[in-house]
């Protein structure tokens, strides 16, 4: 049985075989479709039924945290809940930081095990997925908290004190099944909450969520 469907995008061939190969060889996961014009990618990947899109961020036409931006941002308007996880040479902060601050669900470098590739995967389709705060904070710091708006300032500034908790808690590391136990809610509720305010700030993930509400909470 195929539990996860997987979208692979590059324009080298031979990166992109190697990972093909890599999660091919895992019964649970299997490569969907390939493309290499990252333009024709983010024109046709949200018309495949995918969970994760794994992809190079640096590709020609679209340069860099550019094209993982547009291809979010064109799976989230057509309603396509795959989500992105981009690769590139090597594992850096900043490598790191702007694929998260452009959509990613998470970025692994091709300088780390195929274990490491194949354990993001896992991870990165879980609803409430979210890299560490921790480690959030420590690239906003370094790099830069994504800003706010205004649309983002009146959402919260209509939340209810349970769904304020339902953020603080968020933004603790706590996942949707966690909150909604302490909190005695329904995880619906939570996962609800969550999204809305990813909405109002017109995000696309909920990493760039976090990276925008740690900086205001310095």
């Amino acid at each position: 049985m195929i539990d996860l469907r997987i979208g692979l995008i590059d324009s080298n061939e031979l990166v992109r075989s190697g990972r093909a190969m890599v999660i091919n060889s895992q019964s649970e996961m299997r490569v969907i479709f390939e493309e290499s014009d990252p333009l024709k990618a983010v024109t046709h990947a949200p018309d495949y039924l995918v969970d994760v899109i794994v992809v190079g961020p640096s590709q020609y036409q679209l340069r860099g945290a550019r094209f993982v931006e547009s291809l979010c941002q064109a799976l989230s308007d057509a309603g396509n809940e795959g989500v992105v996880v981009a690769y590139g040479a090597f594992t850096t902060s900043k490598l790191r930081y702007e694929a998260l601050s452009s959509g990613a669900q998470e970025y692994v470098g091709l300088d780390v095990p195929a274990s490491e590739l194949l354990r993001t995967l896992r991870l990165a389709v879980k609803s409430d997925f979210l890299v560490d705060p921790t480690e959030l904070r420590k690239l906003g710091d370094a790099f830069g908290f994504l800003p706010s708006n205004a649309e983002l300032e009146e959402k919260l500034s209509e939340l209810s004190e349970s769904q304020t908790k339902i953020i603080e808690l968020f933004l603790n590391g706590a996942g949707d099944y966690s909150i909604g136990r302490q909190l005695e809610i329904p995880r619906s509720r939570v996962a609800g909450t969550i999204e809305s305010v990813m909405r109002a700030g017109n995000f696309t993930s909920r990493n760039q969520l976090a990276l925008s509400l740690l900086g205001g909470s310095k």
